[in-house]
């Protein structure tokens, strides 16, 4: 594997969860940070969260994802 050489960057992702006072809502997800800007989708999906971090440093993303009910 290639390391790429480039400046070092801090990725924060911060997970939430929220249920309304009656109980009757909840929501959840991770928000993603790159050096502190705070990227459009909060999402716990990890392939979208790979995918918006590496759109949002410049590359063309395509992701593939599989899911094995073992």
């Amino acid at each position: 594997m290639t390391k790429l050489s480039r400046k070092k960057i801090k990725i924060e992702l911060n997970e939430y969860n929220y249920t309304c006072s009656d109980g009757c809502c909840s929501y959840y997800g991770t928000v993603t940070k790159i050096d502190d800007i705070e990227l459009p989708c909060h999402n716990q999906n990890v392939g979208t969260i790979v995918s918006q971090v590496l759109s949002y440093l410049g590359y063309e993303v395509e992701l593939s994802e599989t899911y094995n009910d073992n």
